[in-house]
């Protein structure tokens, strides 16, 4: 009953967070955003019955990571703040691509067919962003190929887990792949209507989906 209370929370918050990217009412945003991964953890915590394992552990650590970034992404018109979220953002990418790992039956194997779209997708995103990048050319760089291995390792994960885990947390993969890549489109090369309102959308429905997919994992 709980996990189903905190689930409608999170999709209610998410609402409230929407409404207040399209009025855009900064104090509405700044109430409801911080609230969305502590949700999450609390589903984790909730779903897994107080059961404590490594999959749990490295999942939590990706929502506390994307937590942190999501409140110096608040304050992302500071250069500072807005490197400081990029670099949480990485390291939650770079936790989710090891739990994802973990999340399988048998070791994941390299298929360049599977993982070859996102090789392409990242190459035209750079050729996009990166003339316009200037002193955060190779962060972007870096940022870029991480979440396009994040994507990838989701990706690969067919086959080798349950056909729901994989479908949920394939398309959380994808979710974050657009919520970064309009969030870089916006700052780097052109301005996007309401994008607080795209990012906000797909960002919340790309945690969502990777928690449930990785959960629907049975060790």
């Amino acid at each position: 009953m709980r996990v189903k209370l905190i689930f409608w929370a999170y999709i209610l918050i998410t609402g409230a967070n929407l409404v207040a990217q399209v009025i855009q009412s900064v104090d509405l945003n700044r109430f409801t955003k911080p609230i969305l991964m502590p949700l999450l953890l609390f589903y984790i915590l909730e779903s897994s019955k107080g059961r404590v394992t490594m999959k749990t552990l490295l999942l939590s650590l990706a929502l506390l990571l994307s937590w942190f970034g999501d409140v110096a992404l608040l304050y992302q018109s500071n250069q500072t703040y807005f490197m400081l979220g990029l670099g949480l953002f990485l390291l939650a990418h770079i936790t989710y691509v090891v739990v994802l790992k973990r999340s399988v039956f048998q070791p994941i194997q390299l298929n360049i067919q599977k993982v070859l779209p996102f090789a392409i997708y990242t190459l035209i995103l750079f050729a996009i962003l990166l003339p316009n990048a200037g002193g955060l050319t190779i962060p972007i760089f870096i940022y870029g190929i991480v979440i396009s291995v994040m994507a990838g390792t989701a990706r690969l994960r067919e086959g080798v887990t349950s056909q729901e885990s994989y479908r949920l947390a394939m398309y959380g993969a994808l979710l974050f792949l657009l919520s970064d890549s309009i969030l870089a489109i916006n700052k780097f090369y052109m301005e996007i209507p309401i994008p607080g309102l795209w990012i906000m959308s797909t960002y919340a429905g790309a945690q969502l989906l990777l928690v449930l997919g990785i959960l629907k994992h049975v060790d």
